[in-house]
């Protein structure tokens, strides 16, 4: 029996069992039961219910988008290097204009989408790859820990040039002989990042490339806030920031507490999104390729990322409960808020504007690809070392 068949048959129940006496509906119930074999529980249920007046109408709304960006939504968000959906609603306004493989009607689709319509449609696209973290870290002497004061834990950063730094090794599976390192500096309040690549993890290489970063920063470094490893705590990183620590009168260098990564927070997630999902986790010991990577870093890879790509800074953190609530900026890239910091030279913002104007992101990453391919040509070619 159908349910249809069920409901037209209880229908004819339904009626004089709510107007029959108490034994006519113990034989109303009796009946029932016999010839459904239900319950005699879920008969009394069905028989209180209303009368059923056919099959219920589903009220859809329709989609509001087209198919054809949905598609290109998926598209965009790989190329955009799967931003979460409340960066990409800020960055796709950038990033459109230079995105020629749709036609302008569904490039307005793609703009009234809110942050839930993305999260809805990309919901089955999304995959999340676990990785295997390694830390190369080894701590600094204790003659420079006495030497290099620890940031207090009060830190309020109200200005521009107070940078944070940390190392990423390139090391693959071992740790053994020598291989390539990645120094990523960013600053506090805006988010503005700059990479080097280095042959080994010497304070040489750490102070060459702190050199090439600031060069390519909109601002000078005020404050240089690192972490407690040999790379940073050594004589020529010390002897460099002492000269400059006497032309602007203060301590520039300072250094978080030993075992404390959260002290150094803004870097730590940077190690993830500007060097760990471009080269990877693989090793590479070719001394060929760090020319090749700091090229990459220079000319392609920070100006996408500093440019084209929003970031979202924490607001304020307030306990409720065993849990915290997190309250997050307007997402922003590092270029927006550069030109919002009042401290900026007006030459430089304008320097920037025009800089901005000339790029395509979608250029960027192409080059991008070429550049790793070739970096990753040349690891493969090159002849394989044995490491323990």
């Amino acid at each position: 029996m159908s349910n249809r068949s069920i409901q037209e048959y209880l229908n004819l129940h339904r009626q004089s069992y709510r107007v029959a006496s108490w034994s006519d509906k113990q034989r109303i119930i009796n009946e029932v039961c016999r010839n459904l074999r239900w319950h005699r529980k879920s008969v009394i249920r069905s028989l209180n219910r209303p009368l059923w007046a056919g099959e219920k109408v589903k009220k859809n709304r329709g989609k509001k988008y087209s198919w054809q960006a949905e598609e290109h939504l998926k598209k965009l968000w790989l190329k955009m290097e799967q931003m979460c959906s409340k960066k990409l609603v800020q960055a796709l306004p950038n990033w459109l204009p230079h995105y020629t493989e749709c036609n302008e009607e569904v490039k307005k689709e793609l703009l009234q989408m809110s942050a839930s319509t993305i999260d809805r449609y990309l919901g089955r696209y999304r995959a999340i790859e676990q990785r295997r973290l390694r830390s190369g870290t080894k701590p600094g002497s204790k003659y420079f820990k006495n030497r290099i004061p620890i940031k207090p834990l009060d830190h309020n950063v109200t200005s521009v040039g107070t940078v944070e730094a940390d190392t990423v090794a390139h090391c693959g599976d071992s740790m053994s002989g020598v291989f390539a390192w990645s120094l990523t500096i960013t600053d506090v309040k805006t988010g503005w990042t700059e990479n080097a690549a280095m042959w080994g993890k010497s304070g040489k290489g750490v102070v060459q490339g702190i050199k090439d970063s600031e060069r390519n920063m909109p601002f000078t470094i005020n404050e240089f806030c690192c972490d407690n490893g040999s790379e940073f705590l050594n004589t020529q990183l010390l002897l460099y920031f002492s000269n400059l620590s006497k032309k602007k009168k203060k301590d520039i260098i300072k250094r978080g507490r030993p075992y404390r990564k959260n002290d150094q927070c803004h870097v730590e997630q940077k190690n993830n999104t500007h060097v760990r999902q471009l080269l990877g986790y693989s090793r590479i010991d070719n001394k060929e390729a760090v020319d090749l990577i700091n090229d990459l870093y220079l000319n392609y890879w920070s100006k996408l990322q500093n440019f084209f790509v929003p970031q979202m800074k924490l607001l304020r953190k307030t306990r409720v409960g065993a849990k915290y609530k997190r309250e997050y900026t307007k997402p922003m890239t590092p270029y927006e808020r550069v030109l919002l910091e009042p401290s900026i030279p007006q030459e430089v913002k304008h320097r920037l504007t025009q800089e901005y104007k000339a790029l395509n992101p979608f250029e960027l990453q192409k080059q991008i690809e070429s550049k790793l391919k070739i970096i990753f040509n040349l690891q493969k070619a090159s002849p394989r070392k044995e490491v323990a």
